[in-house]
């Protein structure tokens, strides 16, 4: 069958690896035949490939854009695993415009029990189903369909980028994961996060909380399409410093705001004092409860958009009460390179 796919839908054997198998020593639950793009996985535990997948009671098969259950397993576990590679194939089903709508849905039935074929429906992205009966009636749908799956592949690897399948996945995770990267496209829905997991933390919590915190080494960057490196915000370490804040804003807690719907006590917004940008400038890790400071709207908008004396004003107050904590944890950074860091001009 690998050969017949192979010349049917022209696909070029210096790009792309088939194989499949009917099971080691005894019959697959799940028969497959995979289609790989080498530039992105050679093997069905990780990455993105297209995929026959065979019913276990052969009453049919799926031809499925699918992904690596292997790899959220090791990663996750079993239970998280499942949610992961499933999130995954829904932001994907978002991202990638050229899967034809006929092969939108989500779901698919292998009759399996096994873990991997469980896996197989799981990390189901997109793709369509046949009898067994279409292979010999409808042979140039099969190739069709096939193709319009190639396309897709096509547009993944864009997307891709210079990224590694890893750095990719835990790209797209991100905000699953309740982390944000530090630009304006993702402020708001950070900032509702914020709230929301805010809501969510117990005073049984806040014991914790409130412990001292240790210095932590930079963490491992996240991956853009381009190559480039970014470091993203945790929403559950800035909603414990709203917490620990009282709702108050830093610069002058007299300062009122309105009523958050999610917390019910008065709306104040995260902001990193020492900006995530330069995470990469720093041996130890930017996005600590001590580096996170509570503001009402308006000051946070002043930090940002203020003229550079008022963006100076309270950028001095703040730094010079939290510079001794942000040392301890190897945070250091003098107060004309943060200034510098705001775009502030002022000598």
């Amino acid at each position: 069958m690998t050969e017949v796919i192979m010349k049917a839908a022209n696909f070029d054997p210096t790009l792309y690896k088939i194989t499949g198998s009917v099971g080691q020593g005894q019959w697959a639950e799940v028969p497959w035949v995979s289609i790989f793009r080498k530039s992105i996985t050679t093997s069905a535990t990780k990455g993105y490939y297209i995929v026959y997948l065979f019913q276990a009671n052969m009453s049919g098969f799926y031809l499925s854009f699918n992904q690596g259950w292997t790899y959220f397993k090791n990663k996750y576990g079993t239970k998280e695993g499942r949610q992961k590679i499933r999130k995954t194939a829904a932001i994907l089903r978002e991202l990638l415009h050229t899967i034809p709508s006929e092969m939108i849905d989500g779901e698919i039935n292998l009759c399996c029990r096994g873990e991997l074929g469980l896996g197989y429906e799981a990390g189901h992205i997109c793709g369509t189903h046949y009898t067994l009966e279409d292979l010999e009636l409808k042979p140039e749908k099969l190739i069709r369909d096939l193709k319009s799956l190639q396309a897709v592949y096509n547009e993944l690897e864009l997307l891709i980028g210079h990224r590694s399948v890893e750095q990719f996945n835990d790209y797209l995770l991100l905000q699953d994961d309740s982390k944000f990267l530090e630009e304006e496209a993702q402020e708001e829905q950070y900032q509702e996060t914020v709230a929301s997991v805010a809501k969510k933390i117990t005073q049984n919590t806040m014991e914790l909380i409130s412990e001292e915190e240790e210095a932590e080494k930079r963490p491992e960057p996240v991956t853009d399409k381009s190559g480039r490196s970014h470091w993203p915000r945790d929403a559950t370490l800035s909603a414990k410093a709203l917490l620990l804040a009282n709702y108050k804003c830093a610069y002058d807690s007299d300062h009122t705001s309105f009523i958050s719907k999610a917390t019910r006590r008065p709306f104040m917004e995260a902001h990193h004092l020492v900006p995530m940008k330069l995470q990469g400038e720093f041996t130890y890790k930017l996005d600590k409860i001590a580096n996170i400071i509570s503001l009402c709207p308006t000051c946070h908008r002043m930090i940002h958009h203020g003229t550079d004396e008022d963006k100076e004003q309270i950028l001095r107050k703040l730094f010079y009460e939290r510079r001794e904590k942000l040392e301890s944890l190897g945070i250091e950074i003098t107060f004309s390179q943060l200034k510098k860091a705001y775009y502030i001009e002022l000598e």
